[in-house]
């Protein structure tokens, strides 16, 4: 039996969490998180949320982590990437794409050489075109974007004569002021004022043939040259200051644009441009992910009637660049040479995708946030190396009732899942991360959603407890943090691998039983003396808490020991 075969099919761990969140002395440095929550929670899987990839600098990190695992034995680690616009995969701003790039290729080569099992981010971390947009253009339009492989959209476009006119209306104001619209309008000009000489002779033999032979002078031909070349030479300038405005002229000019030029990653619509020009590349292309999320449907007519589409559909080819991308300078420095994915593949690294959480007011706003519709993203990326980090919090903080999605979902969409992200999922903008109580209505929802993915293919995977600030929000102590949330799930993994169906679970799931009798006697008794709590406040009569069986101890004022004593 391999080892892969001895281990359980549903491993269950806790996340640390972010110490600017948690203020916690055992998230100071990833060694210590790894050590400090992991092996002092007696779990031997554990996720580290990364503040930063400067945390990949603390001295001796690598051996602090490796001895740390060998000493307390933690035998897998997880780590989660950066958040927010550090790990934006969808964005086509410049200098977002290039900060995402450069830290995904670090995160991954520092993870598979500390032999990491995974590492997981945000599948969006931007809002709708329509909302951000509106941030940038009232700066003027100026600021750099790239297409998905984070190059000039000029890469992109030149393989697609058919979209040409549409990238046409939207050239960058500031392209006169490049090199290469100078060179081009200088050459213009030069070849138009070539043309003077032969227009003047002409014009002038024109003029001669016409006067009398007598009066065909020197001094009067000469006279007629400078004439017609006071009116031909500012007309053929007249006519190149007019073809270098012309939309052909400049297209022309913005597709031969250098790469030192910053003009060759500008368009007068800025990001909103960008997206629109990907969408009509993907249409002319026949890229699956247009077909796919966005029905195969005119991308103006799209982004208007379901910008949610559109948006997940421009997205997952943003997210395809940056896993499949090589001709960057981060891929040859960091990954030599290798694309993400193929880094990922060689180091059996996973490479995981989260849904992400929404913020306030943005429910449901993200770009790629569906799982109808990231399921084609990992579908066309096809490698085993890259799968799903399912968030049901997340997932309600978008407005998504998983009750109603998951049943939607494909048949082999469990297939595509390696990890869930577990907590009570309550719609407080996907970051609450509330513990999970053993007999909870948390608990068998969650054992539900995940019994329904296991028929889907999650026939083996990892959860885990996401660490929030506890029910208080303030949580720094472990047992207020994680409460019982890892035997709850422990409980879900062991029902789960007997196929258990949800709407038979034996009360063991609940942590009681009738055959642990004080427990279950314990249990009884206190239903029997909660049971009229409901009506406690309501009632016109006199009311007492304390039984018939304990009215001697209130009447000689033992009642406290009563209560302390009463389920002995």
């Amino acid at each position: 039996m391999s080892e892969e075969q001895k281990k359980p099919l549903y491993t269950v761990g806790i996340s640390t969490g972010f110490w600017r969140i948690g203020k916690d002395p055992n998230l100071l440095g990833l060694a210590q998180k790894i050590g400090g929550l992991g092996a002092t929670g007696g779990i031997r899987f554990v996720q580290i949320d990364l503040e930063t990839i400067a945390e990949f600098a603390e001295p001796d990190v690598r051996n602090q982590i490796r001895r740390i695992q060998s000493k307390l034995g933690i035998g897998e680690v997880g780590l989660h990437g950066e958040i927010g616009e550090l790990m934006a995969l969808d964005s086509a701003e410049k200098r977002i794409w290039d900060q995402t790039h450069r830290r995904l290729c670090q995160t991954v080569k520092f993870a598979a050489e500390v032999g990491f099992l995974y590492v997981n981010v945000h599948f969006s971390n931007k809002q709708f075109i329509s909302f951000t947009e509106a941030q940038h253009r009232t700066q003027g339009y100026f600021y750099p974007v790239v297409g998905y492989d984070g190059r000039g959209l000029q890469n992109v476009v030149k393989d697609h004569p058919a979209i040409w006119d549409e990238v046409k209306k939207r050239m960058p104001r500031t392209l006169s002021q490049s090199g290469t619209f100078q060179e081009k309008y200088r050459a213009l000009r030069e070849s138009k004022i070539a043309q003077a000489p032969v227009l003047i002779e002409q014009a002038v033999r024109r003029d001669m043939e016409m006067i009398p032979e007598g009066q065909r002078t020197p001094e009067e031909r000469k006279r007629r040259e400078e004439y017609h070349k006071n009116q031909i030479v500012p007309s053929l300038l007249q006519q190149a200051r007019e073809e270098a405005q012309s939309p052909e002229f400049e297209f022309d000019a913005w597709l031969n644009l250098r790469d030192d030029e910053s003009e060759k990653y500008q368009l007068d619509d800025g990001e909103w441009g960008a997206y629109h020009v990907i969408a009509h590349c993907m249409k002319a292309a026949h890229d699956t992910f247009w077909s796919n999320i966005a029905g195969n449907k005119d991308p103006e007519s799209l982004y208007f009637k379901d910008e949610q589409a559109f948006c997940a559909a421009v997205s997952s080819k943003y997210i395809e660049g940056h896993l499949t991308l090589k001709d960057n300078d981060a891929n040859r420095k960091h990954l030599d040479g290798m694309s993400v994915k193929e880094w990922c593949e060689k180091h059996k690294l996973m490479l995981l995708l989260e849904n992400p959480e929404s913020g306030e007011g943005a429910e449901g706003l993200y770009r790629l946030f569906d799982p109808q519709q990231f399921y084609f993203t990992i579908k066309k990326i096809g490698s085993p190396y890259v799968r799903v980090t399912i968030d049901f919090e997340h997932m309600v903080s978008q407005g998504i009732d998983p009750d109603d999605m998951l049943p939607k979902l494909p048949g082999d969409f469990g297939k595509m899942i390696f990890l869930f992200h577990l907590g009570q999922a309550v719609p407080y903008g996907g970051t609450a991360h509330i513990p999970i109580a053993r007999g909870s209505i948390a608990q068998e929802q969650i054992y539900r959603w995940l019994f329904w993915m296991r028929k889907k293919g999650w026939t083996r995977g990892y959860m885990m407890f996401e660490r929030g600030g506890g029910r208080t929000g303030q949580g720094r102590l472990p047992n207020e943090v994680f409460e019982d949330s890892v035997q709850a799930l422990r409980q879900i993994a062991t029902y789960l691998e007997k196929d258990a169906k949800p709407e038979a679970l034996p009360p063991e799931f609940y942590g009681v039983s009738v055959r642990n009798e004080p427990v279950w006697a314990r249990q009884m008794v206190a239903i029997r003396e909660h049971a009229w709590d409901p009506l406690e406040g309501l009632l016109s009569v006199s009311e007492e808490k304390h039984t018939f069986l304990s009215k001697a101890a209130v009447e000689k004022n033992k009642a406290q020991e009563w209560e302390k004593r009463k389920f002995r």
